[in-house]
């Protein structure tokens, strides 16, 4: 496994997971993976976002014949927070006619009652809408502000998951803004609707753009997680098919390793490892679709959720404001000033990101030491304070504006 080195200032300290992080680690589990909930790692997820949920003629919402009550309490016991997750990628004919329905003016607020009521009766903290393409129209942007109206009282958070790269035009900037995070679909670059165009669906040099993209629509970095596929595409075959993690790692545990193999592509340990890196530089985390395709059983050594884990633990620790290693930082996460103190006196004061270079550095003039960190991109940092000779290192977390 990556290991991540940089010189012999670092001090790597032990974590319990990803929780005590304040790194998201979003899981859709679709209620046909149900079969698996006894081989997922829920310990390693800070939120689940069962889907998907679809309302009838009268607004009721189900997940058809499924019962989620297991899953829910599940995930509730490891500590996630669980959200029902609407709508999805396809929906029926009939499906469409219900939203497009439900979601007119005079029929908004009785629906979003019922939404309200459901989150509440099933133990549910949070909703995500996962409207997407032709399916996201102009009532979209009003139900969202009536939504989030509804929800935010009651303490329920209110997520979207969006392409990587395209921001629907029926999404105004008031209901983009009114997303407690939105979750990037980094994936499906290409896929079964274009044979003809053969390669990796989520390459990493993609992700970069659509990482930047989201922040030049307005959206912090603390407001965005990094979608990654636990799938593959096998444009091999006709018509174009898809396949697991788990299952192209049945195939040859060494495929693990990589991202391709013939005609087949999908994201390996190495890149999915290199994309937390960098959720964790500029994001608030990492989603995930979905968890049911991860590597079980005899393979589990190979999961990429453990692998997303790895480096979370590796370059995060608690961002609480608490004293470690003799330093204490507040705010943290901090925005755009940091007040650092010591025991003793400072020397210098340096930042470094999660690659071991140095972003900032400042001799203290004596007294409290005030950082300006503004103009950091939003991420993990370590801080270093040096004193009497010694170095004292903790890390810290800009969230960004």
């Amino acid at each position: 496994m990556k290991k991540l080195l940089f010189t012999s200032f670092l001090l790597l300290v032990s974590t319990a997971g990803a929780f005590t992080q304040g790194v998201k680690v979003v899981g859709y589990l679709p209620t046909y993976r149900f079969s698996w909930l006894a081989d997922i790692e829920f310990e390693r997820v800070t939120h689940v976002n069962i889907s998907f949920a679809n309302p009838d003629s009268s607004g009721q919402l189900s997940f058809g014949t499924t019962n989620v009550w297991p899953a829910v309490d599940m995930a509730h016991q490891h500590g996630c927070k669980v959200f029902v997750s609407l709508a999805g990628g396809y929906l029926t004919p009939a499906q469409d006619e219900t939203w497009n329905y439900l979601t007119q003016p005079a029929n908004r607020p009785a629906f979003i009652q019922k939404i309200v009521q459901y989150v509440q009766a099933n133990n549910f903290d949070g909703v995500d809408v996962d409207l997407e393409w032709q399916y996201v129209k102009s009532w979209y942007s009003p139900f969202i502000l009536e939504l989030k109206a509804a929800l935010q009282p009651l303490g329920i958070q209110l997520t979207a998951a969006l392409p990587g790269e395209y921001r629907y035009p029926a999404i105004n900037n008031a209901a983009l803004a009114a997303f407690d995070w939105i979750n990037m679909m980094i994936y499906d670059l290409t896929g079964p609707w274009a044979p003809d165009q053969p390669g990796p669906h989520s390459p990493y040099s993609w992700t970069v753009e659509c990482v930047q993209y989201w922040k030049n629509q307005g959206v912090p970095g603390s407001k965005l997680t990094l979608g990654v596929p636990f799938y593959g595409y096998n444009f091999g075959v006709s018509p174009v098919g898809s396949f697991t993690f788990r299952g192209i790692v049945s195939q040859d545990p060494a495929n693990a390793y990589t991202d391709q193999s013939g005609m087949k592509y999908w994201n390996g340990i190495p890149t999915i490892q290199d994309k937390t890196l960098l959720a964790l530089q500029e994001v608030s985390g990492v989603m995930i679709w979905e968890l049911g395709q991860d590597a079980f059983g005899s393979n589990s050594s190979l999961s990429l959720l453990r692998a997303i884990d790895q480096v979370i633990d590796e370059n995060t620790s608690s961002v609480a404001s608490a004293s470690l290693s003799g330093i204490r930082v507040f705010p943290n996460p901090v925005t755009d000033f940091v007040n650092i103190s010591t025991d003793g006196s400072a020397e210098l004061v340096a930042i470094y990101d999660l690659h071991g270079r140095l972003m900032l550095s400042e001799k203290p003039g004596g007294g409290a030491i005030r950082l300006d960190v503004s103009g950091l991109p939003a991420g993990f940092y370590w801080l270093h304070v040096i004193e009497s000779g010694s170095q004292k290192i903790t890390r810290i977390q800009i969230a960004g504006i």
